[in-house]
């Protein structure tokens, strides 16, 4: 593994530790997440293809290959967005290794983000823009397809997971 994709990783773990939920919310908060779980519903995919549109944007204008997206790469970012809504936590995908099994490549790599401002495609993509680890990721010249992954729960909480992979 490459030393930019170590370090890529790791400030992305240690960026999901600082904004991941309490790891002990109050009663209150846990009925309402509850709540919010059970409406969790999956956000259009017109929003997704726009979150790809906004990394290829940003990549291009660095002289980078826009990225595709993949059918198999995406179920795997359908399915952690929607976990993370369903159980309101923010966690990168234990299992992203099985994007190797499933759909072959060399390399993956994955970005999520939680909140209620992450409405607009825009304002998700800039945020991870501005995060040196998420920026590094979104970056990564050997990326060449991903997944986009959306949902909102029943709180109006935004829940999106892009995850990459290199042939």
């Amino acid at each position: 593994m490459s030393t930019l994709l170590r370090s890529a990783l790791a400030g992305l773990m240690a960026s999901a530790a600082l904004t991941a939920a309490p790891a002990t919310p109050l009663p209150a908060a846990q009925a309402q997440s509850a709540t919010a779980a059970q409406s969790a519903t999956a956000m259009s995919r017109t929003y997704e293809a726009a979150v790809l549109r906004q990394i290829n944007a940003r990549r291009t204008a660095r002289g980078l290959r826009a990225l595709r997206m993949s059918s198999c790469v995406d179920r795997f970012a359908e399915s952690r967005s929607r976990r993370m809504a369903v159980n309101d936590e923010m966690v990168h995908y234990p299992g992203l290794r099985r994007v190797f099994g499933s759909c072959g490549g060399s390399t993956v790599g994955e970005v999520i983000a939680r909140g209620r401002s992450f409405a607009q495609a825009s304002i998700v993509v800039r945020a991870w823009m501005r995060s040196p680890s998420h920026h590094d990721v979104l970056l990564l010249p050997r990326f060449r397809s991903a997944g986009v992954g959306a949902w909102r729960d029943g709180d109006g909480t935004v829940f999106v997971s892009v995850v990459f992979r290199a042939p």
